[in-house]
């Protein structure tokens, strides 16, 4: 066999070694450029995102300049902050017809001359809230959640600061009032303001799973669209987040919701016959119709309905109704894929939460820069209330509640050389002291056995004293109450006195109701069919709240002195919420923050959510003249019937005893020397004639420079 020359193997190698150094060349160079196609992509995306911001340069520009202080040395108001844009037209504005909302003469006129020359909002305002939620869905339960989430938000109405029942512009620059002339119907005819945008999403809040299509990534701007997809949202039946079942209840009498344009919107509400004092019929819709239209909040449709990679959940949508029938759409809403955010389009926007904390910065873009006087909000997340209460001693919030049964530890504190160095460093601390408006109590479940007879249900409030808790537990720091309404609503009737303190008539009303000592081990028992069972059942309460526990400790004493064992079921905050919302608990201590006048009482105290699972009604109440007084109220509209019906409805809660009313909190706001305008709008009659509100409002609250 003929060999090749060793030169021609070494060519061959060289060659092929080559070769492949030229594939693998290649597909680097491939590989390179698919990623600089993506990168490309992504920067087109964002260019597009950047030109239609660019669009809205001339609003930005706008909102600079009203948040500059005017020559006169007052901060700019918003009255003129369509000045700068062109008018759209309105169809579909009567000008024939009144406007039922006005402008809030407090914020035009009185907030100005109240804030220094030159004023700038400034300042990182410090706040501590108890626990971290798992989410901030727009349908969350939480208290505090509804809170930031109305930062971040903007409703059709606001009331007029420091005045309950009035009616001042929000979203809505007008609202009127029409009749239809065929049928008698009753409508608001809205027009929005055309000035209001949802801010970006941020990609960082989101984890690394999924990348937020450009669609979310620019302004959209909010209307009247957004509103019936909120409608839509709680309506839907397929919706069980809590706040939603409360929402739908309240809402069940608008017939219809109809988007005109962007900026118009037609709410219609059912109207019902009455007798007037002249025998004449007449239509009415709910009492609470204007107040309940005027709460409204939009629904940021271009996140919600859509998912991350900018499909629509729902495809076809174009059924108006679709979002307020849809179950894949209800159920997607439940987990949504955003719902650890607040899409803002507010006077604060979302800034992150973490494990530690959730952050707000001052939205700019807000028409109106009055909303928010300062430059950041923070509040950190703390387990108890001590742990908050510690958090303020050492001057790193600004504000909080001094925790019942710390009343001495101020006072301490006060005197402390720690204390002393914080003041001369103009960290001086004030206080406002008031009624909350909220109420604290021990529910009965009655469906349990126990509790299913009033006569019990006296004898177990008989036999706690209430004041005792307030001196002993609270410092004082409470005032005793007579039923559901707190001292400072005009719907407390102060002619009901509570149940006395009086363990021996509780023995007495025990025992006509069949409880007694029937075998002598100091328990007492009732036959239940055909079988003694002692009187014993479990307290639930929030164990992490150390007031709670000693609270509920007393009350289990105190019911051992009338023959009655009660067993502490001290449960974490998650625990507690779901006890609740199953009515998986025989006895429960709580207490509920009270609405703004008008009061309604459905929520808590109709029977339709006695079995309602996730009602407020977690005791399951049910009584049929309370049923009878709550929808007489719906729409009555005469004071002092108004008034007389509430009065009436107390007398019968007070009878029922479903409830032990233990207090409403005597609050102690303490607050550093550089947090201004903490006042109660009710004391300042020479700002706000006739204001009646007797909390504090911290969204006037500000920050001045501390002079180190």
């Amino acid at each position: 066999m003929n060999r090749e020359p060793i030169g021609l193997y070494i060519f061959r190698y060289i060659l092929g070694l080559g070769m492949f150094a030229f594939m693998c060349m290649l597909y680097w160079s491939s590989v390179l450029i698919e990623n600089n196609l993506k990168i490309v992509q992504t920067d087109i995306g964002q260019i597009r995102s950047e030109l239609y911001n660019l669009k809205n340069e001339s609003e930005r520009i706008r909102d600079t300049i009203s948040n500059l202080p005017r020559q006169s040395g007052e901060y700019s108001p918003s009255s003129s902050s369509l000045s700068l844009q062109k008018p759209i037209v309105r169809p579909h504005m009567d000008p024939k017809l009144p406007n039922l909302l006005t402008e809030d003469p407090f914020y035009t006129k009185i907030l100005p001359k109240m804030l220094p020359k030159h004023f700038s909002p400034q300042g990182i305002f410090r706040q501590t809230s108890i626990g971290k939620p798992d989410n901030l869905h727009p349908f969350s339960p939480w208290a505090e959640i509804s809170q930031w989430q109305s930062l971040c938000s903007i409703s059709l109405a606001n009331l007029e600061f420091g005045r309950y029942e009035t009616f001042a512009t929000g979203m809505a620059i007008k609202m009127e009032e029409r009749i239809d002339p065929e049928d008698g119907g009753f409508e608001y005819w809205i027009h929005l303001r055309d000035d209001v945008f949802w801010e970006p999403l941020e990609q960082r809040f989101f984890s690394d799973r999924f990348t937020l299509a450009p669609h979310f990534l620019h302004k959209h701007q909010v209307t009247a669209h957004d509103f019936k997809f909120f409608f839509d949202a709680f309506m839907n039946p397929y919706n069980q987040q809590p706040s939603a079942v409360t929402s739908r209840n309240q809402f069940q009498d608008v017939q219809k919701f109809e988007v005109l344009d962007d900026f118009t919107l037609v709410i219609r509400w059912k109207t019902h016959e009455f007798k007037n004092e002249k025998g004449e019929v007449v239509k009415r819709p709910l009492y609470r119709a204007k107040l309940l239209t005027g709460s409204l909040n939009p629904l940021a449709s271009f996140v919600y309905k859509y998912f991350p990679d900018g499909q629509k959940i729902i495809p076809d949508d174009t059924d108006p109704d679709t979002y307020q029938t849809n179950s894949v759409w209800a159920q997607n809403f439940g987990m949504h894929w955003a719902q650890n955010i607040i899409p803002s389009c507010g006077a604060w926007k979302l800034d992150g939460m973490t494990e530690r904390m959730i952050q707000f910065t001052r939205n700019n873009n807000f028409y109106s820069p009055d909303r928010a006087l300062m430059e950041r909000r923070e509040v950190e997340f703390k387990n108890t209330p001590d742990a908050e209460w510690q958090t303020f001693k050492t001057g790193d919030i600004q504000a909080s509640f001094l925790p019942q049964g710390k009343l001495l530890e101020l006072q301490d504190f006060l005197s402390s050389p720690l204390y002393q160095e914080q003041a001369k460093a103009g960290k001086t601390i004030h206080q406002l002291n008031y009624i909350g408006n909220m109420f604290f109590y021990i529910g009965w479940n009655q469906k349990t056995p126990f509790f299913r007879d009033k006569t019990v249900r006296q004898a177990l409030t008989m036999a706690i004293d209430r004041n005792r808790i307030i001196q002993q537990n609270l410092n004082g720091l409470g005032v005793e109450i007579n039923g559901p309404f707190t001292p400072n609503s005009p719907s407390y009737d102060h002619s009901i006195q509570p149940w006395p303190f009086d363990p021996d008539k509780a023995r007495r009303l025990l025992a006509e109701a069949g409880w007694e000592d029937h075998d002598g081990d100091g328990v007492i028992d009732k036959k239940i069919d055909g079988v003694y069972v002692p009187f014993h059942f479990k307290l639930t309460y929030f164990v992490k709240n150390s007031s709670s526990k000693s609270i509920c400790e007393y009350i289990v004493t105190a019911l051992k002195d009338v023959g009655i064992i009660g067993v502490l079921n001290g449960v974490d905050m998650a625990d507690l919420s779901n006890d609740f919302e199953s009515k998986a608990f025989e006895a429960i201590h709580l207490g509920w923050g009270q609405g703004t006048p008008p009061e309604d009482m459905r929520q808590i105290w109709h029977s339709s959510g006695a079995k309602e699972k996730g009602s407020s009604n977690g005791i399951g109440f049910s009584n049929a003249e309370v049923d009878q007084i709550i929808d007489d109220l719906d729409y009555e509209y005469n004071p002092e019937k108004r008034l007389a019906l509430y009065h009436r409805f107390s007398q019968i809660i007070h009878e029922e005893a479903p409830y032990v009313f233990l207090y409403a909190p005597m609050i102690k706001l303490l607050y550093r020397e550089e947090l201004q305008n903490v006042f109660l709008p009710i004391d300042r009659q020479d700002l706000i004639p006739g204001a009646n509100v007797a909390v504090p409002d911290s969204n006037i609250y500000w920050l001045k420079k501390i002079q180190a």
